[in-house]
């Protein structure tokens, strides 16, 4: 699948908005995403929750839309956004994809780590206290199988 801008889908599943971010994205993109993630995480604000990013194929940002993710995401920090598992699948740019989201992440106070699967991912943020949803998860992936 070629996604010319960048596209997604983001559940909320507990403490945790789960997000599957699919090719490279520009301002519109990071726009539109975080006019939804602002949608799905309104309850959540003001108390303490988790992100599970998960990046598939040649997900990377041009580099106006890297630092306005970066600001974005920066934001959400003190209304509540603590920590973020990101789930790095098959890539041919996977260092790169790595590298940039390091950049997005840096200096906003929220506490990430790189994983392999969504599983491990859970099993750091609940190491963290927060409580995932698995139905929420299991919704989650019948919407990404439905998009392929």
């Amino acid at each position: 699948m070629q996604y010319a801008h960048g596209e997604f889908i983001i559940t909320r599943c507990g403490d945790a908005v789960l997000t599957q971010a699919y090719g490279p994205w520009n301002r519109e993109c990071v726009n539109s995403f975080a006019s939804e993630y602002r949608t799905l995480s309104e309850c959540l604000h003001g108390k303490a929750w988790c992100d599970i990013v998960s990046v598939v194929g040649e997900s990377l940002l041009i580099p106006d839309a890297e630092a306005l993710l970066h600001e974005r995401v920066a934001s959400v920090n003190p209304i509540g956004l603590t920590h973020v598992a990101l789930v790095m699948g098959e890539s041919s740019v996977r260092a790169t994809t790595q590298a940039q989201l390091k950049r997005v992440y840096r200096d906003t106070n929220i506490d990430y780590i790189f994983v392999d699967s969504i599983e491990d991912a859970v099993d750091w943020l609940s190491s963290k206290g927060f409580s995932v949803d698995k139905d929420g998860i299991d919704l989650h992936r019948e919407k990404v199988a439905m998009k392929l």
